[in-house]
């Protein structure tokens, strides 16, 4: 059984997913920068290598624009993703 991988990239780290056990086809859980969670919308990439090079691509443009993301979630129109800023607030 696949849970998933965490790779390390540029001082953060990419989270990708399976889509289900037996499946080619990977999501982009979670980005990590700078103490912070990104998630990305929901897409499927055809296997994993293509959702860890995507998933780095966010993390770029992430590193050189993370002002730009306020409070929850910032619409990317070049890479046509939605990201959220993962709350530190649990309670």
């Amino acid at each position: 059984m696949t849970l998933g991988i965490i790779e390390p990239y540029n001082g953060g780290f990419l989270e990708i997913i399976p889509e289900g056990e037996y499946s080619d086809y990977w999501l982009i859980a979670a980005i990590h920068i700078n103490g912070e969670v990104f998630r990305p919308s929901p897409r499927f990439y055809r296997n994993e290598e293509q959702a860890l090079r995507k998933a780095q691509k966010i993390f770029d443009w992430i590193a050189s624009y993370n002002s730009e993301i306020r409070d929850r979630g910032y619409w990317n129109e070049e890479m046509r993703i939605f990201l959220w800023q993962q709350s530190k607030d649990y309670a």
